[in-house]
């Protein structure tokens, strides 16, 4: 009989239990047809690249089958009607491979990479009583460093406020040759209308 693989994508918002049911389902149909799943690997809770009927994330799951390809078609056919699958992949194999995944193998490789050893001695740090010493002085320089920070903040606010006050008196100055400008106009408009002016004079 011909080897396949089969990966399908199960929604997140169903539990492990009830991906675990799925499971079952998919390998009845295939032993019923004479076929065996030689291996089943559930690849857990996985990001997915891109949205797929509103969800992000998927649970994954490995078969490896040892079936007619009959058996393989209407495993798909189940997978399609059943609401709680969002993609499948079946592809032919020339042989099943032995042990886990790269999956899961890459899983293992990061957990022995997050572990304690794994990040290697910190040079740049000395031994534990000498950061404890040094946390302490930092902390005994704090006050002094805030008191230090006042004094330089003190005089940064003197120059920000006397260009302010320059500037309001320096507007007065600068509206009185306006007042001056729209009294001699409203002198010009009277004289033009025909009224008396100051002088006395009719014009």
């Amino acid at each position: 009989m011909p080897f396949y693989e089969n990966v399908f994508i199960a929604r997140q918002d169903i539990s492990a239990t009830q991906v675990d049911a799925l499971c079952e389902a998919f390998t009845g149909i295939i032993e019923k047809m004479d076929g065996k799943v030689e291996k089943r690997e559930y690849w857990g809770l996985r990001s997915l690249a891109y949205r797929i009927k509103k969800n992000r994330k998927g649970h994954y799951v490995l078969f490896n089958l040892d079936a007619p390809s009959d058996a393989v078609q209407e495993m798909e056919r189940q997978m399609r009607i059943n609401e709680d699958v969002l993609r499948y992949l079946t592809i032919r194999v020339d042989e099943l491979e032995e042990g886990p995944s790269a999956v899961m193998q890459g899983r293992g490789d990061r957990r022995r990479e997050r572990g304690p050893d794994s990040r290697g001695p910190r040079e740049d740090r000395g031994p534990r009583e000498d950061r404890s010493a040094s946390t302490e002085e930092a902390k005994e320089e704090a006050p002094a460093a805030a008191e230090a920070e006042a004094e330089v903040e003190a005089p940064v606010e003197a120059p920000v406020e006397a260009p302010v006050e320059a500037k309001a008196e320096a507007e007065p100055q600068v509206e009185a040759p306006v007042e001056a400008e729209v009294e001699a106009k409203v002198d010009e408009v009277n004289v033009d209308s025909g009224e008396v002016s100051e002088e006395g004079e009719d014009k």
